[in-house]
């Protein structure tokens, strides 16, 4: 069993306003300044190969400007290596992360698999001329037109490889992740055959922090974001059966067998994902964490169960907060005492006051037929049923309640449905409305999307003759065809060899007899492993040009 993040899209929202600029108008083109956007490998075909260091991407305002990107390599793994143990025959596309049993991607390239982070905020609101920034190469680049589904508009962020000049993002990570294990280093300490394994890792950004005491125990959240008081308003992030049923919650998830499968601080973003929740021990959880957003997915993998309760209760500093959600807009005031709150299943919630504001919308993939939900609030400094975990005060307790059976969703048990989640929380400051909330649910439900293509468009190798040797390549990342241009000033002989990185030859493309002009030539390289190469042309008589070349499956 586990505790599932995701509340139910309802009709309610669409009667307010589906986008809103706020007075705090964010900066970036398209207004959505605390979403991502993220791309697979499989979208941005011209840089698969590519190492994944290698790749940068830029904005063009009157002139290039280099802006963070992460690259989170991701593969099909075996539960069991992600338990440090034999295959279990069960597998799950996931991120890869050598701190944990889960280990490398087997495909070290940036590959279809893989994904590719950035925000929306760093986009340009103009298009980029020609040439490519310094440092990248001639021909890389892709330039992605990002789109708003809500707001309409585009912007622009163009991705290159670099020549290896360039190294990593220079700035820092807006997103710190503290991941800190007590009882020693993961691989040689933890035990993932039973818990607890006790934490206190916490990640902090420049709109709210957050507090891990064990895998799966969240037990604070501060906002600190335009002016809130920056207290910590969160007792626990709970799972239940039902309320007051105790035999499964966030403390026996994390009492019995699991594991972590990544935890990575990036440029963009942080991950800190694990597995395992009692007689679910291939449910697992992925918190995708940005500078003002947090993404929670839950993927429910277990036996057939009788319910399930996911909700956020609060802690008694988050007293003189609002809490509304788009089936009740008014609003009740946190405070112990308890109120008549409509129930019935929700697109949004949101907690409100000087403490700052979280709204949360639910996202939600299942194929189980027939699948209702409802709310669940309780307001009570001495609640009638027992608090199995934190305090023993519900202070706005409120979240998901999924009352009636569900199927079996464990794939080792034989036919099974899917049930996945994703909680999706943006971090904001004091004193917001509904109308607030029903924008940030909207955006949340339709994500930006990119149309991808070659930049530039198309390589020309007309014009006069060169001074010297002119050495172009047409098309980048190379795939299984090379395509290349030289202009030679005059008639004679020309060699023209391919380099791999350390430096030996590895092809001759060209050598003999050619005359003055431009000349394109195609050779078959499929034979060559993905990585970065260098061809050097060398015409009788005149001085050595050499160009990178990125090689791709």
């Amino acid at each position: 069993m586990v505790h599932l993040s995701f509340i139910r899209r309802a009709g309610a929202g669409a009667l307010l306003a589906t986008l809103l600029l706020t007075a705090e108008a964010l900066a970036g083109p398209l207004g959505r300044d605390r979403d991502p956007l993220v791309l697979a490998g499989s979208s941005l075909s011209l840089l698969l190969g590519t190492p994944p260091e290698r790749i940068v991407a830029y904005r063009y305002d009157a002139g290039w400007a280099r802006i963070p990107v992460q690259v989170d390599e991701r593969a099909v793994v075996d539960f069991g290596t992600i338990y440090g143990g034999s295959l279990s025959g069960f597998t799950v596309l996931t991120y890869t992360d050598t701190s944990t049993f889960t280990g490398p991607d087997p495909d070290p390239a940036f590959d279809a698999d893989d994904e590719l982070a950035l925000m929306s905020k760093d986009a340009g609101a103009a298009r980029a001329p020609a040439p490519g920034p310094p440092g990248t190469i001639a021909g890389s680049g892709m330039e992605l037109a990002i789109s708003d589904p809500l707001g309409g508009g585009t912007a622009y962020t163009y991705l290159f490889v670099s020549d290896g000049s360039l190294g990593p993002w220079p700035g820092p990570n807006p997103v710190d992740y503290d991941f800190r294990l007590l009882i020693g280093p993961y691989k040689t300490s933890y035990n993932t055959s039973s818990g607890p394994n006790p934490e206190d890792s916490r990640v902090t950004t420049a709109s709210y922090a957050v507090h891990f005491s064990d895998r799966w125990i969240r037990n604070e959240t501060l906002v600190t974001a335009g002016g809130a008081s920056g207290v910590d308003i969160l007792d626990r992030h709970k799972g239940l059966f039902a309320p007051g049923n105790c035999g499964r919650s966030e403390n026996t998830f994390s009492a019995g067998e699991g594991a972590f499968i990544v935890n990575r601080e990036g440029p963009v973003r942080t991950l800190r994902g694990y597995v395992g929740a009692n007689s679910g021990p291939t449910t697992y959880r992925i918190h995708r964490l940005y500078e003002a957003r947090e993404d929670i997915l839950t993927a429910l993998r277990v036996h057939a169960i009788s319910g399930i309760m996911d909700f956020f209760d609060y802690s008694p500093a988050a007293t003189g907060m609002v809490y509304s959600n788009d089936v009740n807009l008014a609003g009740v005031m946190i405070d112990g005492v308890p109120d008549a709150v409509a129930s019935g299943p929700i697109g949004w919630e949101m907690v409100t006051g000087p403490q700052g504001t979280l709204v949360m919308t639910g996202l939600l993939n299942t194929d189980i037929p027939g699948f209702t939900s409802t709310s669940y609030y309780l307001d009570d400094a001495t609640p009638p049923v027992t608090q199995c975990t934190g305090d023993p005060y519900a202070y706005g307790s409120s979240g998901l309640w999924v009352q009636n059976a569900i199927p079996n969703t464990d794939p080792a048990l034989g036919a099974y449905y899917i049930l996945e989640g994703t909680r999706v929380i943006a971090y904001d400051a004091p004193g917001k409305d509904a109308a607030f909330a029903s924008a940030r649910a909207d955006e949340a439900r339709s994500p930006l999307t990119a149309q991808a293509t070659p930049y530039p468009p198309t390589v020309s190798v007309a014009g006069p003759l060169p001074r010297g040797l002119e050495l172009r390549v047409l098309a980048q990342p190379a795939r299984g065809r090379l395509h290349l241009a030289f202009a030679l000033p005059e008639a004679g002989r020309f060699a023209l060899a391919l380099f791999d990185p350390a430096g030996r030859r590895v092809a001759t493309l060209a050598d003999g007899e050619w005359s003055a002009g431009w000349h394109e030539l195609t050779r078959d390289v499929r034979g060559l492993a993905p990585g970065v190469y260098w061809a050097q042309g060398t015409p009788a008589g005149r001085s050595a040009r050499t160009v990178p070349i990125v090689i791709a499956r």
